[in-house]
């Protein structure tokens, strides 16, 4: 969006902050507000019927979070939970629509987002139904990397905090087969794992695990 598009929708709602596991939204509740997040990031979690938490997601600053509830009046399909402190603009559907009409391109650009948000998640679809559990955990990562990712010595860190049972969650394995792969990992010297980090050292050896050939994306 431009400079004059970004402060429309800026200037709409109210702000809200939340502290590190606080909920902004509950999966089932019928809301129809959005988020846009200003700082910080936050957690997109669904409940299974057995019970399992699955992490589907990770937004950060600049995502727009809770739209597709007012734009089917659907429930809420997942709950979304703060990760570390965040701050956000709390906005009616009827505001963040009448923002949409006053600006077609800004639309367009939401659009655009959720057939990203699509995407994703088909690709997700396919790698759970035809790649091993190494492979799916090589990908996941690269996934975070590129959203969230940001150098540091010797490396790039993911950039979020994310526990195993979590990255586990994300790649619908058992955590001791993703506690292997890591391993594995670990031991060519692509990945370093602390608690809850991840700093890749050899993005090319990652992208190789990951089955993915082609160039190498740029890094934050």
């Amino acid at each position: 969006m431009d400079e004059s598009q970004r402060g429309d929708l800026l200037s709409l709602g109210t702000r809200r902050e939340f502290a590190a596991g606080q909920v902004l939204l509950h999966q089932g509740e019928s809301s129809t507000h959005v988020f846009v997040l200003v700082e910080g990031h936050v957690k997109i979690l669904s409940e299974s019927g057995s019970g399992r938490t699955i992490l589907l997601a990770v937004r950060s600053r600049g995502d727009l979070v809770g739209e597709l509830a007012g734009m089917d009046g659907s429930t809420r399909m997942a709950r979304v939970a703060a990760i570390g402190a965040i701050a956000a603009r709390l906005l009616p559907f009827d505001e963040f629509e009448g923002f949409l009409h006053r600006h077609p391109a800004a639309f367009r650009v939401v659009n655009g987002s959720v057939a990203a948000k699509l995407r994703s998640a088909t690709d997700k679809i396919i790698d759970f139904s035809s790649q091993e559990v190494p492979v799916r955990v090589a990908r996941a990562l690269l996934r975070v990397l590129a959203d969230h990712g940001r150098p540091v010595a010797g490396g790039v860190s993911i950039g979020i905090p994310l526990t195993q049972p979590e990255l586990a969650a994300i790649v619908a394995a058992s955590e001791p087969a993703v506690h292997k792969a890591l391993a594995e990992l670990r031991k060519h010297e692509v990945v370093s794992v602390g608690y809850r980090s991840y700093v890749v050292r050899d993005l090319p050896g990652l992208r190789r695990f990951a089955e993915l050939p082609g160039e190498i994306p740029a890094t934050p």
